[in-house]
């Protein structure tokens, strides 16, 4: 087995800042509203624009960034990206009125969006260099920079710490990771050819191509979906724990972990399971560990038994995401990006479509049943497997 070379190793360490980098500015985001609610003195109605404002800017940047990475490539324009990220969570210091607050979440959208499509483009073009799964140790970096991070600043606060040294410490580590990432990704060729020569097209590449576009459809489907339950899960989790089963916030805090937690692991070991399994089996394993580990979780009362069911859960939800922008990548590998900003734009909405309409359900029938369109939206992804083997 020939061994990668050097040049290959700094380019993919750098760009597993950049997801540290993504992974600590959304932990401190989240972390940080509560306070920033207070400061700019605005109700929970005002958070949910707030959260929309950045909503918005990412998915403006997803939508636009191909055209960025045909003029810079992917790895060099994900630092810049992780830097500016750093920059506006220093930013949200500066909050003070609801404006100010609406203005700074359109800046870290935008500044994120853009992040999350070049550093997941660039992460499955080293897959293919690779020749073997490593999407998912990145997405494991990200997972663990996001629980770190917040952590950290709970901490911090709880020791007295104000809110400016606490975004400014993390603003600035993420800049600075940024900084060190960019000397390791140098700008490349765009992969795809920029310049179209007039030609004819044949009935076979307009095939070709209905085809390409329909897998990317689909795909971006069955992220919509995967998104659609993670969103769900890791914000109404907590609360059924303490609204309807009557747990404390402690323990309601502790089941979110014990989820985040076990996505984190699952990440972590991720890579080497699909070496082994393959993607098709891993994504189908992964979907309907999910489905019936939710189902147990919410037909029974035991403590014990639903954080067990929580564990597996999130373990199950680990890999479904990494697997899917896999073969985003490599269905869009001469695209300049377009597949996965199409891809990942899709499953951002379900982000925020998800949580919304469980709430919407919760408010006019039960959380329980709210939260049973999460096996639903598994069970329906899981059937769609075969779309994620790629072209071995």
């Amino acid at each position: 087995m020939t061994s990668l070379p050097r040049s290959f190793i700094g380019r993919r360490r750098a760009l597993s800042g950049c997801f540290l980098a993504g992974g600590i500015g959304i932990g401190t985001w989240g972390a940080n509203l509560p306070a920033l609610s207070r400061r700019a003195d605005i109700s929970e109605a005002e958070i949910g624009v707030v959260l929309l404002c950045f909503a918005a800017g990412a998915i403006l940047a997803m939508v636009n960034a191909p055209g960025l990475i045909l003029r810079t490539g992917a790895g060099r324009l994900a630092a810049i990206a992780a830097a500016l990220f750093g920059l506006t969570i220093i930013a949200v210091s500066l909050v003070h009125a609801m404006w100010v607050a609406a203005l700074i979440a359109v800046c870290c959208g935008l500044s994120f969006g853009t992040l999350d499509v070049t550093m997941n483009k660039e992460a499955a073009a080293l897959e293919g260099r690779a020749g073997k799964p490593i999407m998912a140790s990145f997405h494991a970096i990200f997972s663990g920079g996001t629980l770190f991070s917040a952590a950290l600043y709970a901490a911090l606060i709880q020791l007295g710490a104000n809110v400016f040294l606490c975004l400014t410490v993390a603003g600035v580590t993420i800049t600075t990771i940024a900084l060190l990432a960019m000397r390791g990704l140098p700008p490349e060729l765009p992969e795809g050819p920029v310049v179209k020569a007039p030609q004819a097209v044949s009935g076979q590449a307009r095939t070709s191509a209905r085809a390409s576009q329909l897998r990317m459809l689909i795909l971006g489907g069955m992220a919509f979906l995967a998104f659609f339950a993670e969103g769900t899960i890791l914000d109404w989790i907590a609360v059924y724990m303490v609204r309807s089963l009557g747990t404390g916030d402690s323990l309601g805090a502790f089941s979110y972990a014990i989820f985040a937690g076990a996505m984190t692991l699952g990440r972590l070991v991720g890579d080497r399971i699909n070496a082994v399994l393959g993607p098709v089996t891993l994504f189908r394993f992964g979907t309907f560990a999910v489905a019936l580990s939710m189902a147990v979780a919410l037909s029974v009362s035991s403590i014990p038994v639903i954080l067990v069911a929580l564990a597996i859960c999130g373990f199950g939800a680990a890999n479904i995401i990494p697997v899917i922008f896999s073969e985003a990548g490599r269905l869009g590998n001469a695209d300049g990006g377009k597949t996965m900003s199409r891809v990942l734009t899709m499953g951002y909405a379900g982000i925020l479509i998800g949580p919304a309409l469980i709430g919407f359900v919760a408010e006019h029938a039960t959380l329980r049943l709210g939260l049973s369109i999460v096996i639903i939206a598994m069970i329906a992804i899981g059937f769609c497997g075969r779309f994620v083997q790629g072209n071995r």
